[in-house]
C-alpha cells in the first residue's frame, strides 16, 4: 500500500469514528436506519475530498471534519431518497433503506440526515456563515439535478448537453461542494476555493459517466447495487444517448427487453455499447474530464499531490 493510500485509509477511519456518533439518541425507528446508511460500505469519497482539500489549503483535518461529516450526511440523504425514487433495492451490496424499513421510514431517515448535516456544519470552528451558504447552494443544486433526472425519463428530446448540465448539478455539484467546503475550512484564498470547486465539479462529472458505465458492464456483486434499473426506467445516461444517436431502434428494443427481463436487456445493451462506440467514447470522455479537473488545481502548486492521488482513485475505481 502506498503512502497516499495509507493516509486516505487513516482519514476514512477518522470519518467513520465521527459517523458512529452522528445520531446517538432518538426513536429506534430512526437511529437504526441512520446508523445503517451512515456506516454502510461507501468509500467516503466526498468527506475525504473535503479533508484533503482543507489540508491542501494549509488547514487541519480536525477543523474541516465537521464540514466533511456534513457533506457525507447530505450525500446519504440524497442516496436514501434517490433509491426510493429509482426503486433500487440494493445499495453498497445491502438492501436499500426503503427496501428494509419501508418508504415512510426511508423518507424520514433522509430528512433526519439532512438536518444532521446542518447541525454538523454549525460545529465548524470558523467561517460558519460562508460554509452554510456554500452548503445551501450545493444542496439546492443537487435537488435540482435530481428533478431534471426524473423529468428526462419521460422526455424523448434529451440532448447530450442537457445530460451534462443535469449531472453537473446532481453529481458534480456534490463533489464540488465537498471540495469548496474543504477549501473554506482550510482558509483557502478565493482563487483556491474556486479552483477546488471546479476540480470537484469536473471530477463529479467523470464519476457519474463512469457510474453509468459500471452499472452496465459490472455485476451486482462488484457494483453493490441493483444493475439495469436505469435501463428499465428509461434514464437518459451518456451511454444511452450516444447509443441512441447511432441505433435508436436497437436501443428501444433493448429497453423493451429489459422491462421483461433485466439480464436479457442489459446484455443486449452491452453489445450495443461496443457496436455504436458508446463505451469507447465514454471511457475517453472520463479520462479527458479528469485531465481537465486536474488542470483546475494550478492554484495549489505543490500542495495538490493528495488531490491528484484522490483523482486517480476515482478514475480507477471498480464500483
Amino acid at each position: 500500500m502506498t503512502a497516499a493510500l495509507r493516509d486516505i485509509q487513516a482519514l476514512r477511519e477518522r470519518i467513520d469514528q465521527r459517523l458512529k456518533t452522528l445520531y446517538p439518541e432518538g426513536p429506534a425507528s430512526l437511529t437504526a436506519p441512520v446508523e445503517y446508511v451512515s456506516l454502510g460500505k461507501g468509500k467516503r469519497l466526498r468527506p475525504l475530498l473535503t479533508l484533503i482539500t482543507a489540508r491542501a489549503c494549509g488547514g487541519t483535518v480536525e477543523d474541516a471534519l465537521p464540514a466533511a461529516i456534513a457533506v457525507e450526511a447530505l450525500h446519504n440523504f440524497t442516496l436514501v431518497h434517490d433509491d426510493i425514487m429509482d426503486h433500487d433495492e440494493l445499495r453498497h451490496g445491502q438492501p436499500s433503506v426503503h427496501a428494509r424499513w419501508g418508504d415512510s421510514s426511508a423518507i424520514l431517515t433522509g430528512d433526519v440526515l439532512f438536518v444532521l448535516a446542518l447541525k454538523e456544519l454549525r460545529k465548524s470552528p470558523a467561517q460558519v456563515d460562508r460554509l452554510t451558504e456554500a452548503f445551501a447552494q450545493g444542496a439546492l443544486a443537487v435537488c435540482e439535478g435530481q428533478a431534471l433526472d426524473l423529468e428526462f425519463e419521460s422526455r424523448a428530446d434529451v440532448s447530450l448537453k442537457d445530460y451534462m448540465e443535469m449531472i453537473d448539478l446532481k453529481t458534480g455539484q456534490m463533489l464540488g461542494l465537498a471540495a469548496r467546503l474543504g477549501a473554506i475550512s482550510g482558509g483557502g484564498t478565493a482563487e483556491s476555493i474556486a479552483g477546488a470547486g471546479h476540480f470537484g465539479l469536473l471530477l463529479g462529472r467523470a464519476f457519474q459517466i463512469q457510474d453509468d458505465l459500471l452499472e452496465l458492464i459490472s455485476d451486482a456483486g462488484t457494483m453493490g447495487k441493483s444493475l439495469g434499473s436505469d435501463l428499465v426506467s428509461g434514464k437518459k445516461t451518456y451511454l444511452y444517448l450516444v447509443a441512441f444517436q447511432q441505433a435508436p431502434d436497437e436501443v428501444a428494443a433493448a429497453v423493451s427487453a429489459a422491462g421483461k427481463n433485466i439480464e436479457t436487456g442489459v446484455n443486449l445493451f452491452r453489445e450495443l455499447l461496443v457496436k455504436t462506440g458508446a463505451r469507447e467514447k465514454a471511457e475517453r470522455l472520463i479520462r479527458e474530464t479528469v485531465d481537465s479537473a486536474v488542470a483546475a488545481l494550478e492554484p495549489f502548486g505543490s500542495g495538490k499531490a493528495d488531490l491528484l492521488a484522490f483523482a486517480d482513485i476515482v478514475l480507477n475505481r471498480k464500483n
